[in-house]
């Protein structure tokens, strides 16, 4: 690439100067990938493009167009499978699921936190400790499964 070419009033832009200046400091819109690769016969490293047919942003790598990822996008996401996770994705909408079955096994503690979902607040993801479902018990609160026979 050329690099950065201050202009001033009256400059003449000659064809090397056009090629070399101008057309590697914008971002050329073409239809779709097949249209840009006719237009553009030599490619410079760091070159954009925005194809049209898949609103996709490109540059030039120096051997060939790579799709403009962004900034914050997820590339990859693994999981282990003694996590009690599976699930995963290196493109598109990650989904993750739980397996408490495959999760290891431990001893619980009092200071142990335990995630659950408030009924009470459109299932709303709340934590509590080990300590805290003790002391319902000390309190008089029933934990337990209760039938109705009909």
């Amino acid at each position: 690439m050329a690099g950065f070419k201050v202009w001033t009033t009256g400059d003449l832009v000659n064809a090397s100067d056009f090629n070399s200046y101008l057309q590697e400091q914008v971002i050329m819109r073409f239809a779709n990938a097949t249209a840009r690769d006719s237009a553009v016969s030599s490619a410079e490293e760091g070159m954009f493009c925005f194809l049209a047919d898949s609103n996709t942003l490109q540059f030039y790598n120096g051997s060939s167009w790579a799709s403009f990822i962004g900034e914050g996008d997820i590339t990859s996401i693994v999981t282990a499978s003694t996590s009690g996770l599976s699930g995963g994705t290196t493109s598109g909408v990650a989904t993750l699921s739980i397996t408490p079955a495959q999760a290891t096994s431990g001893t619980v503690a009092s200071t142990d936190i335990i995630l659950f979902g408030d009924v009470d607040d459109s299932n709303g993801l709340k934590k509590t400790t080990v300590a805290d479902i003790n002391n319902l018990v000390s309190a008089g609160v029933s934990l337990g499964l209760v039938l109705a026979l009909s």
